[in-house]
């Protein structure tokens, strides 16, 4: 198994908002990707950024290196909303770029945060436990908080517990982006303006949890050795079968698990992708276990390809969760439907499952080495 990405380091973003205002926590939140294949395995990390999907058999990264392979998991995901978005390529950068912008919430008197799904309920609600002095807005294009797929209860119960916190909260009004702001945040005085109300927003610290997007370029070689579009025309998401598979039979050994599919809204989440990921694999292994290899290598065409293939599994979603702390004592829930808003017992479920790290520890075991190094 060959492991390629740009960073030497994974992040958890999923933890951002912790991070954002605990540099300890920010620190441990980066894990190395060379610790990820325990040593004496075949199984290296090639740290490079995927360029192009050359063919059937070979990618090209941004070195020029060349790589062959049998089976493809293309797992690039999207360049998530506001500085959950890490750009550093390294451990150092990413750290510092999070401590930027806890430096500038420390110098702040006002912070505005645009966009009310997860991602932004959850950082203006740790900003404000942690700095109750200051002057917290969220703005939010909807007419209710988080995705719209879950109960309105939600977003009543996040309203509510983001006003403890002293959070103001402004619904139906999109925020106008200047183009000198970038995509992430920015530390300063600036006025934003409201197109919806026509409201102004000023503050010291902005931060950006809107307009995720895909990058999918890499394919277009890909696209045109199979005479055949492999994404979506708007959003550039990869087109799949429930298998998680290309759509396109010819190709029955690229996978492609997580946000970079073109599977609903309501599978955007890092525990599904990470369950996509598992279907992907299960695949993999029956393929291989078939043989598929070498039936793959002596098809003489696109059906012989798509006969070789032995049946793969489909992915179900069928986990309906949501966990969204509101600083480290507070959060809402939605579970097999229920949604547990502004009740306590929200509260403590989130502040069991989610809240003290994030799920951190359990990503830890994924890394076998790092884990050995701490123990020692």
């Amino acid at each position: 198994v060959t492991l390629v990405d740009q960073s030497t380091h994974y992040f958890h973003a999923i933890g951002f908002p912790k991070a954002l205002v605990d540099a300890e926590y920010a620190e441990s939140a980066f894990l190395p990707f060379a610790d990820f294949f325990p040593n004496g395995t075949k199984h290296e990390f090639v740290n490079q950024k995927l360029s192009r999907v050359l063919d059937e058999h070979h990618v090209e990264l941004d070195n020029g290196q060349e790589l062959y392979y049998d089976y493809l998991v293309l797992a690039t995901g999207g360049q998530a909303p506001g500085p959950i978005n890490v750009v550093g390529r390294t451990k150092d950068e990413g750290v510092a770029e999070i401590r930027q912008l806890r430096e500038g919430l420390d110098n702040a008197d006002s912070v505005l945060v645009v966009g009310g799904g997860a991602v932004g309920v959850e950082v203006a609600g740790f900003v404000a436990e942690k700095y109750p002095g200051k002057r917290v807005t969220l703005v939010h294009s909807r007419a209710r908080l988080l995705p719209e797929h879950f109960r309105p209860g939600l977003s009543n119960g996040a309203i509510d517990k983001l006003g403890r916190l002293g959070v103001k909260v402004v619904l139906n009004d999109k925020v106008e982006i200047p183009s000198d702001f970038g995509y992430a945040s920015n530390v300063g005085h600036r006025v934003l303006h409201g197109t919806t109300s026509g409201n102004d927003y000023a503050s010291d610290v902005q931060i950006l949890a809107v307009g995720f997007r895909l990058h999918t370029e890499y394919v277009e070689p890909l696209e045109q050795v199979l005479g055949h579009s492999l994404r979506e025309p708007t959003s550039g998401a990869l087109r799949v079968r429930p298998t998680l598979q290309l759509e396109n039979s010819a190709v029955p050994h690229i996978y492609v698990p997580g946000d970079v599919n073109n599977l609903p809204g309501s599978t955007k989440f890092g525990f599904k992708a990470e369950m996509q990921g598992n279907t992907a694999a299960g695949n993999i292994k029956k393929m291989i276990a078939s043989g598929f290899d070498k039936a793959f290598k002596s098809a003489d065409n696109a059906q012989a390809v798509a006969e070789a293939a032995p049946k793969a599994s489909a992915w179900s979603d069928y986990v309906d969760l949501m966990l969204v702390p509101i600083g480290p004592d507070l959060g809402v829930a939605q579970v097999l439907k229920i949604a547990l808003g502004s009740s306590g017992l929200a509260n403590l479920f989130v502040r069991q499952l989610k809240s003290k790290d994030f799920m951190l520890g359990m990503r830890k075991g994924y890394f076998p080495k790092s884990k050995k190094a701490k123990r020692e």
